[in-house]
């Protein structure tokens, strides 16, 4: 790569080709968003995270005549999805790191919103993710919002920060969050349970740690999306991955439904649909969707809401009958 100019950057990116190793997108398209930021992209380090084969790919693309301050791309063989994360953030030259994957398309007003949202007085600034239509980046057609609201909508808590009139964080997504480099030197990613459960148990980390998190309207990214990775790969795995994080983590909300043995995945599946439709209207809300097209659209969220819990809840009845397959298929999707 070329040799980056002696100032530090304003903020590091952390793209890993974890995501692309599955071919579900490219980082090429991640870096073509990221060239159509309205932030000044020579206060910008970009780092690269994949195999060795990417590596090589990468430095033929990106080895001259890039607008960032730099293009760093790192040989990981063999890391896993969260670990990936947690070694590129060791070769950041900034002081904020935002994260991102690359099948996610961020857009035009992401990093500027994100780096406002830690100047502004955040530890983590927190985005909203949308998804992407079947031929385009295009996210805003009526099942993507809905699919956005039921899959991403949950970092959208119900209080309200009284400090800036928004809606407060109850956690994040991998894909769309930015921090300042001491809060993810003090809570990084447990890697544990592989790819699995990981912004949960950070967020509680950072809950614990005192560290406050904002939301950003306009931190946004558009996610890869086809139906049988939304309702399997995405809500099957969540299954799993609900059911285990109450147990591992006290805070989790809604430990009551752990006491009802049997029927705690068709508990979960009613009572996740009954939070879906104030989700709707909390998300939709900051999407900007115009009031009467909110609740046009309000028979399609509930009917792809019970379609999404069922597959969790489907997940979550394999996930008791055999725990262990499912984990070592929950790993790897």
């Amino acid at each position: 790569m070329s040799a980056p100019p002696r100032d530090k950057p304003v903020v590091s990116i952390i793209v890993e080709g974890y995501n692309e190793s599955r071919e579900l997108g490219e980082a090429v398209n991640t870096i073509e968003a990221l060239r159509r930021q309205d932030f000044p992209l020579e206060q910008v380090e970009i780092i690269l995270m994949g195999s060795a084969v990417q590596v090589k790919a990468w430095n033929a693309l990106y080895a001259q005549n890039t607008p960032f301050w730099r293009i760093h791309a790192v040989e990981a063989e063999g890391l896993s999805y969260l670990q990936l994360k947690n070694r590129g953030a060791q070769f950041a030259s900034a002081e904020i790191l935002a994260f991102t994957d690359s099948d996610v398309y961020p857009h035009r007003t992401w990093l500027s919103s994100l780096v406002e949202g830690i100047r502004g007085g955040g530890d983590v600034s927190i985005g909203l993710s949308l998804f992407k239509s079947a031929t385009s980046w295009e996210w805003n057609r009526a099942t993507r919002l809905a699919a956005a609201s039921i899959t991403w909508g949950w970092v959208v808590g119900k209080a309200i920060d009284p400090q800036r009139s928004l809606p407060m964080p109850v956690g994040f997504m991998d894909h769309n969050f930015g921090l300042r480099i001491e809060t993810f030197r003090r809570h990084q990613y447990n890697t544990k349970f592989g790819r699995l459960c990981g912004a949960p148990l950070l967020t509680q980390s950072f809950l614990d740690g005192g560290e406050r998190l904002v939301l950003q309207p306009h931190q946004r990214v558009t996610h890869y999306f086809s139906w049988f990775y939304w309702l399997k790969c995405l809500h099957f795995r969540y299954g799993y991955e609900v059911f285990m994080l109450r147990r591992m983590n006290d805070h989790y909300p809604d430990q009551w439904i752990a006491r009802t043995k049997f029927l705690e995945p068709v508990i979960t599946m009613m009572w996740h649909i009954l939070l879906d439709v104030p989700r709707w209207f909390r998300v939709s809300r900051l999407l900007d969707v115009h009031p009467l097209r909110r609740v046009m659209l309000l028979p399609l969220v509930v009917a792809m809401s019970c379609a999404a819990r069922t597959a969790e809840m489907a997940g979550m009845y394999c996930t008791m009958v055999s725990p262990e397959a499912m984990r070592r298929w929950a790993e790897s999707v």
